[in-house]
Formats: C-alpha cells, sequence, structure tokens
C-alpha cells in the first residue's frame, strides 16, 4: 500500500500548487442563514402540498416531471438540465429554475446521461460527444445545435473542449493530443499506449487534463497531466472523481472502508470533509462550496446533510420517507439544492427544491466537520491517541484488551498481514459498534472466556491479508489465533466487522466449551450421512456445496462451513447473532445444529438455569430460556 500513500501525496502536492509551506488559513466565522428565497412555485409542474412538502414545513417542493427513465441532472447558469431516456435514445430537458417549467428539450437516438465523461457545460452553452454520427455537438441556452466538429480520424474515447473552445483535447492509440480549432495543429500533449484510452476530464481552469486507460486485465488507471508539456501531475491505481469550478477542486477516492472527500483551492493545502455518517454518500454543490451527503436509515427513510465546506458547519438534516435515493443532487448560485429523485406518491420522477435556509425546519448548526486532510504518512495523532484512551476504556469495561492503530499490526502472525487503520473518526466509530457489540455477551461469558489465555485482545485494523503459499486466504474480514498463551482476534474494519467479531470471538469461546460441555461432541451426526469436512481452505474455496444449500434440507450457512468443524459452528454463530436471517435457520437440519450449539454454551458458562434468552438464541424456534 506504500505507492497509494506517495500517490496521495502527489496529489496533495498537485492540489496545493506543488508547495508543502503555505500559510495557515483562517477560516471565516460561521455566518448566520440567509433568509428563505422568496419565489413563489407556480403552477405547472408545482405539486402543491404535497406529502414531502408537509412533511418538511414547506423547506421541500415538490415538481413532478413527466419523463420515464430519468438518471441525472445538471446545472447550467441559472437552470437545469435533466437527462432522460434508455438504449434506445435519450431526452434532454431544462428546467428554467425561475418558474420551474420545462422551456426546451433536446432528443438523441443513443443513451446520454450527465456522467458521460464528454458532457461539458460552458455557462450558457452544452457539449456532447455523438459516438454515433462520430462528432462533438455543441448546444445553445436553447438546446439548439449551433455547431459541429467531425471527430478525428484516429480518435479512442471521446474527445473534450477547453473553456474557451479552441481546443479539442482527444486519444490515439499512441498519444493524448490537443487540436487547436483555429490554426489546425494537432500537437503530441503526451505519447501513451494502453489497450483503451479516453480523456476524462479538464480541470481548475485547463491546467489539469484527465485521460484514463484500462489494459489488458481489465484494471483502470486515472492520470492527471499538464495539456501544456503532458508532465505526469498524479495517478490514480483506484476509483477518482474530480470536479472544479474555477480555482476550487473537489475530489473523491476511496481510503479503506470509505471514501476521502477533498476540497480547497488550487494553491492551497487541501481540506477534508469527514460527515457525520462516513458512509454516507457526498455530492459536491461546487456553486455553493458546500456538499450534502445521503444516508439510508432503514428501507424507506433517509437523511440529507448539508454542509458549508468553509466553516465545517452541518447547516441542516433533512430526513425524506421514501424508498429512493437521488440520482443527482445539485445546488445554483441562488442558494437553491435540487434532487432528482423517484417519489412514491407522484409515482414518477420528480425534482425535489430544497430551501436549505428554511428557518422552520431543523437548523443543525453543529460545526467541525471539514479540517486537515491526514494520510498514514501524516495522520491525526493527537485524535488517535484519544482513540487509544478509549479503547482502554472499553476493554477494562469487557474484560478484554482492545488494539488499534500500530499496536494492532504489531502482533500479526506469520500467515497474515495486517494494514494499520490510522484514520480516527472510523476508529471511533468501529469502537462504539464493539462496545454496542460485546454488551450482547454476558460478562460471565467473556471472563471465563479470556480465563483460559493471559490476555484476550482484539485488534482493529484495515486489512487483512494472507497468501496461498502460506495455506491461508488471500484476503479476510477476519482471523483469530493464539500467540503464545496469549488469544488475538483481528478485525477489519467497516461493514464486515459485526459478523467477523461474532465469528471469530465463538472460535475462542470453543476453547472453554468444548472442555466444559459435552452438546457438540456428537456433531459429525447432525450432518448429511454422505457429507465429509474439506479440512482444507483452499480446497474448500473450489467446492460445489450447492446439494447441501438448498433452502428446505439446508444443512449449512454456506459453502465455507464445509471447511471444518470449528468453521461450520463459528458460522453459525456469527448468523445466529445477526438480524434478518430467520428463513436460514427454518430449515430442520440448521435448526438442530443451532440448538446444539446453543446448549453447548449455556452448559459450558453454567447458564442453565438463567431466564433469559440470549442474543444467538433468537431464532431458535424453542426457546432454552429456564425460570430460576
Amino acid at each position: 500500500m506504500k505507492k497509494r500513500h506517495l500517490a496521495l501525496i502527489a496529489l496533495c502536492l498537485l492540489l496545493s500548487g506543488c508547495s508543502r509551506n503555505q500559510p495557515e488559513t483562517t477560516l471565516p466565522a460561521a455566518e448566520a442563514s440567509t433568509a428563505a428565497l422568496s419565489i413563489t412555485p407556480p403552477a405547472g409542474l408545482y405539486a402543491e402540498n404535497s406529502p414531502v412538502e408537509q412533511a418538511t414545513n414547506g423547506a421541500v417542493t415538490v415538481y413532478p416531471l413527466e419523463l420515464s427513465d430519468s438518471n441525472s441532472m445538471l446545472v447550467m447558469g441559472s437552470d437545469l438540465l435533466i437527462f432522460s431516456g434508455s438504449e434506445a435514445g435519450s431526452t434532454i430537458c431544462k428546467v428554467s429554475t425561475t418558474d420551474m417549467r420545462i422551456t426546451a428539450r433536446y432528443s438523441l437516438s443513443f443513451f446520454l446521461d450527465a456522467r458521460d465523461p464528454s458532457v461539458q457545460i460552458f455557462d450558457s452553452t452544452l457539449s456532447y460527444y455523438d459516438r454515433v454520427n462520430g462528432r462533438t455537438v455543441i448546444l445553445d441556452a436553447s438546446l439548439k445545435e449551433i455547431n459541429h466538429i467531425a471527430a478525428p480520424s484516429d480518435l479512442t474515447g471521446v474527445p473534450l473542449f477547453s473553456q474557451d473552445q479552441n481546443t479539442l483535447y482527444y486519444c490515439t492509440a499512441s498519444a493524448l493530443r490537443g487540436w487547436d480549432l483555429e490554426t489546425g495543429i494537432r500537437r503530441i500533449i503526451k505519447e501513451t499506449a494502453y489497450e483503451e484510452q479516453s480523456v476524462s476530464g479538464l480541470y481548475l481552469n485547463d491546467t489539469v487534463l484527465q485521460y484514463t486507460v484500462s489494459g489488458s486485465g481489465g484494471s483502470e488507471q486515472k492520470l492527471l497531466v499538464s495539456p501544456e508539456d503532458g508532465r505526469l501531475l498524479f495517478q490514480a491505481d483506484w476509483e477518482f472523481t474530480m470536479t472544479s469550478q474555477d480555482r476550487e477542486y473537489f475530489a473523491s477516492f476511496p481510503t479503506g472502508v470509505i471514501r476521502s472527500f477533498l476540497f480547497g483551492q488550487q494553491g492551497e493545502e487541501p481540506q477534508a470533509l469527514t460527515p457525520r455518517d462516513l458512509d454516507a454518500e457526498c455530492f459536491f454543490l461546487e456553486s455553493q462550496t458546500a456538499a450534502v451527503t445521503v444516508s439510508p436509515v432503514s428501507g424507506s427513510e433517509l437523511e440529507l446533510d448539508y454542509y458549508e465546506l468553509l466553516t465545517g458547519l452541518r447547516r441542516c438534516t433533512l430526513p425524506l420517507e421514501t424508498s429512493y435515493s437521488p440520482l443527482s443532487i445539485v445546488g445554483t448560485a441562488e442558494g437553491w439544492v435540487y434532487l432528482l429523485i423517484y417519489d412514491e406518491f407522484y409515482d414518477c420522477y420528480a425534482i425535489y427544491r430544497w430551501d436549505t435556509a428554511n428557518g422552520n425546519y431543523l437548523q443543525r448548526k453543529d460545526g467541525g466537520y471539514t479540517g486537515p486532510y491526514y494520510t498514514a504518512d501524516n495522520p491525526d495523532y493527537h485524535s488517535l491517541v484519544r482513540c487509544q484512551s478509549y479503547a482502554q476504556q472499553l476493554g477494562e469495561r469487557h474484560g478484554v484488551e482492545i488494539l488499534i492503530w500500530e499496536d494492532a499490526v504489531a502482533v500479526q502472525p506469520w500467515d497474515y498481514r495486517f494494514q494499520a487503520e490510522y484514520l480516527a473518526p472510523l476508529l471511533w466509530q468501529e469502537l462504539e459498534k464493539l462496545d454496542q457489540r460485546l454488551s450482547n455477551y454476558p460478562a460471565e461469558v467473556l471472563e471465563a472466556t479470556a480465563s483460559h489465555f493471559d490476555s484476550l485482545n482484539i485488534c482493529l485494523v484495515r486489512t487483512v491479508t494472507g497468501s496461498p503459499e502460506s495455506g491461508s486466504l488471500t484476503a479476510v474480514d477476519g482471523i483469530q489465533f493464539f500467540g503464545g498463551t496469549d488469544a488475538y482476534i483481528v478485525l477489519a474494519v467497516g461493514g464486515t466487522s459485526e459478523k467477523a467479531l461474532y465469528h471469530e470471538l465463538y472460535h475462542v469461546m470453543e476453547t472453554h466449551i468444548l472442555g466444559n460441555s459435552i452438546a457438540l461432541d456428537q456433531w459429525d451426526k447432525l450432518n448429511p450421512v454422505d457429507f465429509e469436512y474439506d479440512y482444507d481452505y483452499i480446497t474448500n474455496a473450489q467446492r460445489d456445496g450447492s446439494p447441501y444449500l438448498q433452502p428446505d434440507t439446508r444443512s449449512f450457512v454456506d459453502t465455507y462451513s464445509m471447511s471444518f468443524p470449528k468453521e461450520d459452528r463459528a458460522r453459525i454463530m456469527e448468523y445466529a447473532m445477526t438480524e434478518g436471517n430467520e428463513d436460514l435457520f427454518a430449515a430442520s437440519p440448521l435448526q438442530y445444529k443451532l440448538r446444539a450449539l446453543c446448549e453447548g454454551i449455556r452448559e459450558a458458562y453454567d447458564l442453565e438455569k438463567s431466564p433469559e434468552a440470549y442474543l444467538w438464541e433468537q431464532y431458535l424456534v424453542k426457546p432454552l430460556a429456564y425460570e430460576s
């Protein structure tokens, strides 16, 4: 992962104008919210007193669209462009934000949406690449074609215009080129040859040109170069998105299990947005120097947070009762935020206009969501020390040792390698969840399990990787191992850590269970008569386990459960402890296995007379709890 660290440093140097000695920037003080914009919604598209408008006290007004297959939205000047369609054809509709009416339409015979890299907005004009006819088309503010330029005969991918529309940037099979439309000169910017390559972005007043390449293995890279001399500025071997407006930039890329959101001005140190929900989807609003994040609260509710990037304030939060996530979120210079979303009440796509300055609805005004951008080579030491202190408190509460950051990777065994997690907000969130999950075990269970070792350690890391040469799987969500008289549970942070904890902790619990209960002694008799475990992880990875996974006669959680008896039981434990697995344990064979496992835990930990129904017993058809 060292290459990625160096690449991120290179990105910071690029965005900060190749200077690491910028003066400290003083953020402006938070300003009071501006008054709500006083535009009276017209008739036309406006859905008066819609359920969403009523639920939000007028902060959101709804404008249903008579457009099927809407997929994306852009801002052009102060108006909106709505892209709709399918492979059979597309439509671009212009919606005036003054009266929220469709004022122009443009049809195409092929699919095009706002995410196509060839789609560019220049104040009051729109350009795109027509792949069918091989030409770049320019439309005016009324979506009327005013010009088109035939594509170079050796073009690969799509071309992009400079802001003055005098230069067309494009790739050939062997080079990245710039075509001066006035002189006709087609200069070579950079000699480059990949199996596939195409320009894909032009940023920061045309000082940064992006092109995307891919090789025979299908791996994709994005390279940022100077359009003047082809000098390589940055290379990303992972998903990377960027937008800019004048000298302001906004970038997003994965960092471990979450995404980093960077912003700032060219020539200054990058700043980072750390949203309240680290897993949220983020939409930058370039014209407002703001961002909106979308977080699912349940299957039928979302929460949208609006962040002022210059102040770090979360100005307001908007809950929406909907099963659909917004397809696009954009902001205009006038201060409005627009969502393209499917409205369940009207059963069609709609534009939601959100007044984030509406004083009647959920003003938050909490801050601290923006700050310096931290990397593995330059982490937030102060916050990491706070996380270590919190981890120590939780460990003392539950009778275990909790190791994070550098302490967690220092204990790795010979057959696996750990990558340290250095993002303090993510570690803090993971520690809070770990506290809740360990609370699902009675204190006597953790105490008796830990008594077999000098220490029982839970390590939080970014990744856990092995190798077939060592007999270990290439990548896993967690492992358990013994180091001398110490036991270790290692968890990769993120969405898989809950199941990994329950799975790996059960492996350690078996040290106590198998010596203090006979409930699992006849485990093999609970399997089909023709079944045998693989007793090898690599062999198991090639196994077809489908005959034993049929819904009515299911004997195992999955094929991995067929590797070893211990993995069979640990897999059952992890699914028994988590939500939504009623159907899985409806099959009689798995119900018998779950019951045997639960009886073994009660017997081994002296819980036979406890009236409590423990979490791992939630799917038992007949409860085991007894009256004391």
